[in-house]
Parts: structure tokens; sequence; C-alpha cells
């Protein structure tokens, strides 16, 4: 589930075309695992971390690669 909301992060950052966007999806990504640990009794595993890092960026690569594939079959 973290990794198919993270996913669904990253495509959101992708849709919004800036820098800042996708920086800032990243930040809040890390922010709210920082969040997370501060305030469980038992911290969760830094694996979660990786696994949602890595369905954003997922995400995000993938809508790039999408929206260059249509753009080319647009020329």
């Amino acid at each position: 589930m973290i990794f198919a909301t993270a996913t669904i992060i990253g495509i959101a950052a992708g849709l919004q075309r800036t820098t800042i966007g996708a920086l800032l999806g990243v930040a809040l990504v890390s922010i709210a695992f920082m969040a997370a640990v501060a305030m469980s009794v038992t911290p969760p595993p830094l694996m979660m971390l990786f696994i949602a890092l890595g369905g954003y960026n997922l995400g995000f690569i993938g809508y790039l690669i999408t929206a260059d594939v249509m753009e080319q079959r647009r020329a």
C-alpha cells in the first residue's frame, strides 16, 4: 500500500511540471516518515522509507516516459 500511494504521489508531482513540485514531493514523503518515527512507540523499519521513495521515483519516471512517448506520437 505504501508503494502504491507513493507511486500515485510521484505521478501527481510529474503532472505539476515543476522542479519544485518534484522536490517537494520527495521532501514530504521523507518528512512524513520522520514524523512517524518520532510519534510511534516502535519506529517503522527504514526499509519502508526506501520502498516509498522507490515508488515515488517509479511513478515520476513512469509519468515522464509516458509524456515523452505521447509527445513523440503527436509530432
